[in-house]
């Protein structure tokens, strides 16, 4: 038997929320739950920054494209604890209405396996940390975004991309 830490049973009880929420949206929505929880992961999204904003006085920056508001996410990510350093996520600009987003270590991709062990595909994911990264886009650029995950390894990370809808 294993022991858990606090800090493990948080990210265990993520995965459990994650999972819950895009099994329910699945239940009202079919096999396409990803308008559900792109809405959800907004709402996450934009309460976390005023949080930070209002409770922390952290200055949220806004942006004028996907990249830079891509790149300001990520810096208050880490300067929040959010995430550990900018260099676990690559962007690369496909052009300025499309960029290619890898994550290279993602505590919630245990969440993308479990739904791929239960026989989805990787573009059937709605995959929270991608999500949130364009629900970012449509908050400090006010750009609404569309976006895919194009491969999925675990806890390993991701890749996806987030383009102008």
């Amino acid at each position: 038997m294993k022991t858990l830490n606090k800090e493990l049973s948080g990210w265990i009880l993520a995965r459990v929320w994650l999972n819950s929420l895009e099994e329910t949206a699945r239940d009202f929505h079919g096999t396409y739950p990803k308008p559900f929880c792109s809405r959800a992961y907004e709402h996450a999204t934009g309460a976390w920054l005023r949080i930070l904003q209002d409770e922390y006085g952290f200055a949220v920056k806004k942006s004028h494209g996907i990249r830079e508001a891509v790149e300001n996410y990520i810096d208050i990510g880490v300067r929040a604890g959010l995430f550990q350093d900018p260099s676990s996520f690559k962007i690369k600009e496909i052009n300025p209405n499309k960029v290619e987003i890898s994550i290279l270590v993602c505590p919630y991709g245990w969440s993308c396996k479990d739904s791929i062990s239960r026989g989805f595909s990787h573009r059937d994911l709605t995959c929270a940390r991608i999500g949130c990264f364009a629900a970012a886009v449509k908050i400090l650029a006010d750009i609404p975004c569309n976006y895919e995950v194009t491969s999925v390894e675990g806890e390993e990370g991701c890749c996806g991309f987030i383009e102008r809808a």
